[in-house]
């Protein structure tokens, strides 16, 4: 797709907020004029640099120059010694050995660097200086201290004065050879600098014409942007106006010194007032709270969102009534909109769910002393059930003994019918004896707390079977889809234990079979218990769950009828259900559901 150039950069623009846009337009100039300044101060500072780097250039050859013609002079002088023996013509020597090192001094200062190869080249000069004086002064000693045999070494000392010169006259050559080699470089670097500034000086000029240009054009589009704002600030003001006439709140609207413009029919309503009555007065004779002086007062003061409050209003008959208000900054011409609302209403409405509220403190209290009170009468009915059960089961088992010892006395005396009427007698205490433990198992439920652990069903089921111990030729099979989830174990372990209990007691056959298993729904498991015994009639689906009811003569299966019933209460406690589906000679399924995450508290039933 093609894209007209500039039109993204537009959109920027416009995008950007105003304030912003003022800023750009005089950042462009300022900033072309830094540019000039810092380019010419740059110019300058490097001018500067070169210009003392080439005087000082200059000088180290000037003191150079000066050294060598020390020394010449200084040999001129000697020579002129050895030939006529005129100490006059000592004098420049004499200059020589004090001026010599003040020059080699000042060439020192002026190299800028003391590791440079003319650094080193000068220390080489400063010592073959300081060797050609030493031969001169030995000269000059031998010619005042001469004897017959010291011609030849004054010879000799002017031969090497001489090569010593030559080479001293040479070392200062190649110096000041590369000291002229750096004043051509620093001129060079002079002229590039000179080159850069006049390109950067002309860069500028063009840079400033372009901003300036920028700048007109930017403002020119600005100002014209401000009087369509202007225009749409004063079409919003009539849209305000238009829309604050049509809203359930009353609106209030201040003008820049905090008095009353704008006055809507549902704030005349509200207060009383017609809008020509308050239109130019202060917001405070409409509120009874003086916090309202704040925001009159203070003209400067900007708003972040809105600043809401309570208060009471003042009707103009001088009646109060509650009413929330919210000031917000309106962003037109330092404007302020006050939103008004009656909340009369409202106030009543919580003082009566207030009311509600203690009315359901006191019940609440009632209820934590009722609940005292019942956990007492349970602790008191546990205590008595547990008292009653071993009274009990005392003269149970004394039966039971005593029936044992007069069959034993009596052993071959009792005619067949009194023993079978012993043992009658024996599995009714024995029946007894499980009624009441198990009267004692119904009255717990739901009464004790339980701990909640991490349960693996399979391994529940497995322990189960092994406490049962059923037959040998027993088929009972576990499905391997069985969940582990964190429940109260000693419960659920329970209810399988009475479903599979009843399922083998039950049975008609030896070589009966079982099938346990699970179905995952949204909140809880589903339990299945299948067995092909002998079935249950339809019409007593809901019997075999009330306590104390059986499908057999209690004289022809032993049974209390207290099994299902307990497993009834402990899976409805826990927040489940519990149903069989069976037809007579097809076999029974129970089910149940199981909450995956227990109940804090167990459900009444």
């Amino acid at each position: 797709m093609y894209k007209i150039p500039g039109k993204g950069l537009t959109n920027f623009w416009a995008k950007l907020p105003t304030r912003q846009r003022a800023a750009i337009v005089i950042a462009i100039p300022a900033v072309c004029i830094a540019i000039t300044l810092a380019g010419w101060i740059w110019s300058r500072d490097s001018n500067l640099m070169v210009q003392q780097q080439s005087d000082s250039t200059e000088q180290v050859i000037v003191e150079s120059n000066t050294l060598l013609l020390e020394m010449l002079n200084a040999e001129t002088g000697a020579r002129g010694y050895i030939i006529t023996r005129n100490e006059d013509f000592l004098a420049p020597y004499n200059q020589a050995i004090e001026q010599v090192p003040i020059e080699l001094q000042k060439l020192d200062a002026l190299l800028p660097d003391d590791t440079s190869a003319q650094s080193q080249r000068l220390q080489t000069i400063s010592q073959m200086s300081q060797q050609r004086l030493d031969i001169v002064t030995e000269a000059i000693r031998l010619i005042q201290n001469q004897t017959s045999s010291d011609s030849s070494q004054i010879i000799q000392r002017v031969f090497e004065g001489k090569v010593a010169m030559d080479q001293l006259r040479s070392a200062i050559g190649e110096f000041q050879a590369d000291e002229r080699a750096l004043l051509e470089q620093y001129k060079s670097d002079k002229n590039n600098v000179q080159q850069f500034t006049n390109t950067l000086l002309w860069s500028a000029v063009l840079v400033s014409i372009m901003g300036t240009g920028s700048a007109l054009f930017l403002f020119s589009n600005l100002d014209q942007e401000l009087r369509t704002r202007e225009r749409l600030l004063r079409e919003s003001r009539s849209m305000l106006q238009a829309i604050a006439t049509h809203v359930v709140d009353g609106v209030i609207i201040l003008d820049d010194d905090r008095e009353i413009e704008l006055f809507n029919p549902t704030a005349s309503k509200m207060f009383g007032y017609e809008a020509i009555e308050v239109k130019g007065k202060r917001l405070n004779m409409l509120f009874a709270d003086p916090i309202l002086k704040s925001y009159e007062e203070d003209k400067k003061r900007r708003f972040v969102g809105s600043q809401q409050s309570k208060t009471m209003g003042l009707r103009k008959v001088g009646s109060p009534f509650p009413a929330e208000i919210s000031i917000s900054d309106l962003q037109v011409e330092d404007r302020l909109i006050v939103i008004i609302r009656d909340i009369s209403v409202f106030e009543d409405a919580q003082a009566k769910l207030q009311s509600r509220a203690d009315e359901l403190v006191r019940l609440a209290s009632v209820l934590a002393q009722t609940n005292n009170t019942l956990e007492d009468r349970n602790k008191e009915l546990e205590q008595f059930a547990y008292v009653a059960s071993h009274d009990l089961k005392a003269p149970l088992r004394a039966i039971a003994n005593l029936s044992e010892w007069i069959e034993e006395d009596l052993s071959g005396q009792l005619p067949p019918e009194n023993q079978h009427q012993m043992k009658l007698l024996r599995g009714r205490v024995m029946r007894m004896e499980a009624l009441i433990n198990g009267l004692l198992e119904y009255s717990r439920v739901g009464r004790s707390k339980t701990p909640v652990e991490t349960v693996n069903v399979n391994d529940l089921i497995v322990e189960v079977l092994d406490s049962l111990d059923p037959p040998q030729l027993f088929n009972i099979k576990i499905q391997s889809n069985m969940p582990q989830f964190k429940t109260k174990r000693i419960l659920l372990r329970q209810v399988f234990a009475n479903l599979i209990g009843n399922a083998i007691n039950h049975h008609p056959r030896a070589d009966g079979s079982i099938d346990i298993s699970c179905r995952e729904q949204d909140k809880f498991y589903e339990f299945a218990v299948l067995d092909d015994g002998s079935g249950i009639a339809p019409e007593y689906h809901e019997r075999i769950f009330t306590i104390f009811q059986t499908l057999q003569p209690r004289d022809t299966k032993e049974s209390t009828g207290i099994g299902l019933a307990i497993v009834k209460k402990i899976v409805e406690t826990e927040g489940g259900m519990i149903w069989v589906e069976s037809q007579v000679d097809k076999g029974a399924t129970f089910y149940f559901t199981w909450l995956k995450e227990s109940l804090p508290f167990p459900i009444e039933t």
